[in-house]
C-alpha cells in the first residue's frame, strides 16, 4: 500500500521532468513515436517536402476549377486526401522491405532455427553473401583439388615427386604453378622451400579447399532458406491496420469530391436561374 509519503515523494518528482517547454522541443517530441506516420496527424512528417503537395494542390486547382473559399476548401480536402493515400504507399512499401531485411535480428533467427543452427554456429554477414560472390567455376575447382587429393601418393608427395603430382592431380599441379610462378621461384625450388615440402603444400592447399567448399555449400542452404523467410516477409507487418486505413482515406476521398461536385452543380444551377430570370 502506497504511504502519503510516498505520494508526496512521487507528486515531487514528477516535477522535476516536466518535459519539453519550447515549441520546437514540444513538436519533436510529438513524434517521438512515430514509426509509419500513417495515423500522424501532421499533414507534413519530417521527410516529406510541403513543396510536393503545394504542386498537387496546383494540378488539382487546374483541373477541378474551384471557384469561391469553400470549393477551394474541398480541393484542399482532396489533396490532403491523396497526399496521405501517398503516405500510406511509401509506409507499406517500407514495412515490407523492413520485414525482408536479412540484416534483422529476428530474420536471422529464423533461419538458424529452420536449420538448427546455434552458437557459435550462427549466420554472419559472410553467409549471406558468399554463395553470390563466389563463381560456379572457382566453387569446381576447389572440389576438384580436394577429389585428386584422395588419389595421390604420400610417398611419393614426400619425396617432392612433381610427376606424381601432374599425373594425379592436374588441377592441384596448376595450382602449385600459379603459386610458384607467383612467387617467382621454379617449381622444384618452390616445394623445396615449403615447409613439409609437397607434401606439406598438397595439406594446406586441399585443407583449404575443404574449407572453402564447405563454406560455400553453408551459404548456399542458409541462401535458400533466407529466400522462404524473406518470401513470407512480402506482406505488409500491420495489414490489417493498412486496410483499415486505406478504406478511410478512400471514403475520406469520395465524400470530398462527392461535396465538390454537388457545390459545383449548385453554384452552375444558381447561375443559370439567375440569367434565366434576367432574361
Amino acid at each position: 500500500m502506497t504511504t502519503a509519503q510516498q505520494t508526496t515523494a512521487n507528486l515531487q518528482n514528477s516535477q522535476k521532468s516536466t518535459g519539453p517547454k519550447s515549441p520546437q522541443g514540444k513538436a519533436k517530441a510529438s513524434a517521438n513515436a512515430t514509426k509509419h506516420g500513417i495515423l500522424s496527424t501532421r499533414l507534413f512528417l519530417d521527410d516529406e517536402n510541403p513543396h510536393e503537395f503545394h504542386l498537387l494542390l496546383d494540378d488539382l486547382q487546374v483541373s477541378l476549377h474551384p471557384v469561391g473559399g469553400l470549393e477551394l476548401a474541398l480541393t484542399e480536402r482532396i489533396a490532403v486526401s491523396l497526399w496521405r493515400q501517398r503516405r500510406l504507399v511509401r509506409a507499406e512499401t517500407a514495412a515490407i522491405e523492413l520485414g525482408r531485411r536479412l540484416d534483422a535480428k529476428a530474420n536471422r533467427q529464423q533461419i538458424e532455427f529452420a536449420l538448427g543452427m546455434t552458437y557459435p554456429n550462427q549466420v554472419s554477414d559472410e553467409d549471406l553473401t558468399l554463395s553470390k560472390e563466389v563463381s560456379g567455376d572457382y566453387l569446381a575447382s576447389c572440389s576438384n583439388m580436394v577429389k585428386e587429393s584422395l588419389h595421390l601418393d604420400r610417398h611419393a608427395l614426400a619425396a617432392n615427386d612433381l610427376g606424381h603430382l601432374e599425373q594425379i592431380a592436374p588441377t592441384l599441379h596448376q595450382a602449385l604453378l600459379c603459386e610458384a610462378e607467383e612467387a617467382g621461384t621454379p617449381p622444384p625450388k618452390f616445394v623445396q622451400a615449403y615447409k613439409g615440402g609437397l607434401r606439406g603444400w598438397t595439406d594446406d592447399v586441399v585443407n583449404g579447399c575443404r574449407a572453402e567448399v564447405a563454406a560455400i555449400r553453408r551459404s548456399a542452404v542458409i541462401a535458400e532458406v533466407a529466400g522462404l523467410v524473406q518470401s513470407s516477409h512480402s506482406a505488409p507487418i500491420q495489414q490489417e491496420l493498412i486496410c483499415k486505413y486505406q478504406t478511410a482515406l478512400d471514403n475520406e476521398l469520395y465524400r470530398a469530391i462527392r461535396a465538390l461536385r454537388e457545390m459545383q452543380e449548385w453554384r452552375l444551377k444558381t447561375l443559370d436561374n439567375a440569367a434565366t430570370a434576367v432574361e
